[in-house]
């Protein structure tokens, strides 16, 4: 997942494109929490709707080839950029996103 680690508040445009071979997804978390404090379900993929974490961004999957633009509010703060598609947490699929004014 190559996405800067720190960017400014405001409205972020992403190209989200998916070149492996199987289906992929981009959520959004606005959270204080670090990835290994998420709430996750038994398969320890992330609880979307779990205690300390709010989803602001969920698209559709991205099929292998193909992309999507997504605009996001971002104010200051900490986000996790992921893919919440079964297992793919767990594989480390996420990034850290730090928002500054």
């Amino acid at each position: 997942m190559a996405v800067a680690t720190t960017t400014t508040q405001g409205t972020s445009t992403f190209t989200i494109s998916n070149i492996g071979t199987i289906a992929h997804e981009l959520l959004v978390f606005k959270s204080n929490l670090e990835p290994s404090a998420y709430p996750v379900d038994a398969a320890g993929d992330i609880e979307e709707d779990g205690a300390g974490v709010a989803l602001l961004s969920d698209g559709d999957n991205i099929e292998p080839g193909a992309s999507q633009v997504r605009a996001i509010d971002l104010t200051p703060g900490t986000y996790l950029f992921v893919c919440n598609i079964p297992g793919h947490f767990k594989a480390g699929m996420f990034t850290v996103v730090s928002v500054t004014r």
